[in-house]
């Protein structure tokens, strides 16, 4: 995949070895003007190979670990690279493979040092030498970005452990306390059972069933359900929520309460209007193997949030660790309206 941070570095090295290729061509060519022709065919087609071979074949063939594949595909590109750099500077010269014998007689032994020796032995190795040079450059840099992400993802485990070992103690004993009270309310008041029910819900989530790196999505559609329910207890008739999609999330799963920080935006930041509607509307979907999950909340404009609140950018940050580049997430906001959307491969 080509990465525009990479420009640069290319353009660089395209400056810098065209400058040196120039001056040696220079050396042997002495004409200015055939040099910098000689020289641009080299370029155009060795930069083209080594583009093609560090941001195409690494990544699509040799990352997957298609190793027979990438060493075919790099074989292939470096031969038709070579022949068209021999094929090009021999019309350069006003020569075709078709005059070798002529050119042969006519030069005795010079051309047929300079045609095997220079021409094609050294177009075919300088190609493949930047292309591979370039390919193992590539791959140190992306196992330095590996190794360090590796470290900030133990670093972010290590410090997530710490923060469950400390959250545990005290909703633990909050857990049981739940239990004990539910049994103490009358069973005519089944508004507050079923709080109770749900607040318990939660909190048996937290605690024992979202411990893995992945959970399955219709436990963590479950949860977010129950949080939707009690707060819709909290702010009755006032508050609007509608839920799209729900039912229909199964059989795949997700890192655990990634949703959550969205969702308590959407109840932390809607408008409170006495007299127009204040509505939340959820949405999962599912389409081209990836999961989207949309939030979309009325809000004051008098009472405007912040652009990045802290739990926008600890999703962003949790999501560069679990998907590196591989994610979207969006806000967008209108005149009362603010909208998230987050986008995530599929397992």
């Amino acid at each position: 995949m080509w990465k525009k941070a990479s420009l640069p570095y290319y353009l660089l090295f395209t400056a810098c070895f065209s400058l040196f290729w120039f001056l040696f061509k220079l050396g042997g060519i002495i004409d200015a003007g055939a040099a910098l022709r000689s020289t641009a065919v080299d370029m155009v087609l060795n930069i083209a190979v080594l583009v093609l071979t560090v941001e195409v074949l690494l990544p699509r063939y040799f990352y997957p670990g298609r190793y027979a594949r990438f060493t075919f595909l790099l074989a292939a590109v470096i031969f038709l690279g070579g022949s068209a750099i021999i094929v090009l500077q021999l019309r350069l010269m006003q020569l075709s493979l078709w005059q070798y014998q002529a050119s042969l007689a006519k030069f005795k032994l010079h051309f047929f040092y300079w045609f095997w020796s220079d021409l094609v032995a050294g177009s075919y190795f300088m190609i493949a030498f930047i292309a591979l040079t370039g390919a193992a450059i590539r791959l140190a840099f992306d196992r330095s970005r590996a190794a360090r992400r590796l470290a900030e993802l133990e670093a972010e485990h290590l410090r997530s452990e710490l923060a469950n070992i400390r959250d545990q103690l005290n909703p633990h004993f909050l857990f049981n306390a739940l239990n004990t009270i539910y049994y103490r309310i009358d069973k005519a008041n089944t508004v507050a059972r079923s709080l109770t029910q749900q607040f318990s819900s939660l909190l048996r989530y937290q605690l024992y069933e979202c411990n893995d790196p992945l959970v399955p999505i219709e436990k963590e559609i479950q949860f977010i359900e129950h949080y939707i329910e009690l707060q819709k207890q909290r702010t009755g008739d006032q508050l609007e929520v509608s839920m799209q999609g729900f039912a229909l999330m199964r059989g795949f799963a997700i890192p655990p309460h990634l949703l959550m920080p969205l969702v308590e935006n959407c109840f932390k930041h809607v408008s409170h209007f006495a007299g127009r509607p204040n509505y939340i509307r959820f949405f999962c979907g599912r389409e081209h193997g990836q999961f989207q999950f949309q939030t979309v909340n009325s809000f004051d404009p008098a009472v405007r949030p912040a652009p990045t609140g802290i739990g926008l950018t600890a999703t962003r940050k949790r999501l560069n660790l679990l998907y590196n580049d591989r994610y979207i997430l969006t806000t967008t906001d209108s005149d009362s309206c603010f909208e998230t959307t987050l986008k995530i491969p599929l397992p």
